[in-house]
């Protein structure tokens, strides 16, 4: 009599489907914030240690819990930091408005025509390596004391790199795309507007950026000019009366405010131009 044996299987020992690991594509999304925080941690770090160890004089730096020491009061009910945010915000954000309308429309002008690109270059060129501060009599002599000379230096130190950058993206337009398009037939007004400028748009967006970054450099120097109220003068009049804790506040209120309108240009950036970077990364 023979016995049919079947091998046995033992569900103890059957592999079991393992778990879908995380790769390291998408852990490398959130390794720029957990670096930069490393990073921020650190500067504060030995920033503390040169002022506890004397190292630095905490005359001239202040150490962090200071500041924060400083921010806080500024930012209380009876504090006069948080009164001058709002006004130094609106002139930055006015400029910088101003400079992005002007400095889009123009660059995209002077990009695309030729004739005008050559015809004004030299007058361009020196323009804007002109220093802005050589040029704060002159729009105190055009538009006064008031807001509009502020608004207007803050609108010019932003109006170059968006310039700059929007002409540039718009002359390096890959000319195959151009002319296989006129080869299919497509007239100058689809060309510009279904080619040019989508394929120009994703480099504006970093002058943009270091046009937001000009501006509320500039805004600070302009606030020097007869104004009463904003960050540059609660930065220098806290200078004036040795308030070093509070000069360092107002100076880091004015970073936090360029960070933030950066980290929103870059989404907006990111979410605009989205489609470039699937096919970039392929």
């Amino acid at each position: 009599m023979t016995v049919e044996t079947r091998p046995r299987t033992d569900e103890r020992t059957e592999a079991q489907p393992e778990k879908p690991s995380r790769s390291w594509s998408e852990w490398a999304d959130y390794d720029k914030y957990v670096y930069g925080t490393v990073g921020v941690a650190l500067f504060l770090f030995v920033w503390w240690f040169a002022n506890t160890t004397g190292l630095l004089d905490p005359k001239f730096l202040t150490p962090p819990q200071n500041i924060v020491t400083a921010l806080v009061d500024g930012f209380s009910a009876d504090g006069k930091l948080g009164r001058q945010v709002l006004p130094s915000l609106r002139r930055g954000l006015a400029g910088f408005l101003i400079a992005t309308v002007l400095g889009i429309f123009l660059g995209i002008l002077v990009g695309s025509v030729r004739t005008l690109d050559k015809l004004f270059e030299p007058i361009l060129n020196f323009f804007r390596n002109l220093s802005i501060l050589a040029l704060f009599p002159v729009f105190l002599l055009f538009f006064g004391i008031g807001e509009e000379s502020k608004i207007a230096i803050v609108a010019w130190a932003a109006f170059w790199p968006i310039f700059i950058n929007t002409t540039n993206a718009v002359k390096g337009v890959e000319k195959i795309l151009v002319s296989a398009a006129r080869t299919l037939g497509a007239g100058r007004v689809y060309i510009f507007t279904r080619i040019v400028l989508p394929a120009a748009f994703p480099n504006i967006f970093p002058g943009l950026r270091l046009g937001a970054s000009h501006a509320f450099t500039a805004l600070v120097a302009a606030e020097y000019l007869g104004a009463t109220e904003g960050l540059g003068i609660y930065i220098r009049s806290a200078q004036e009366g040795y308030q070093i804790p509070a000069m360092y506040s107002g100076i880091v209120v004015l970073g936090i405010i360029g960070v933030t309108l950066n980290l929103v240009l870059a989404g907006i950036e990111k979410r605009v131009t989205g489609w470039q970077l699937g096919i970039t990364s392929r």
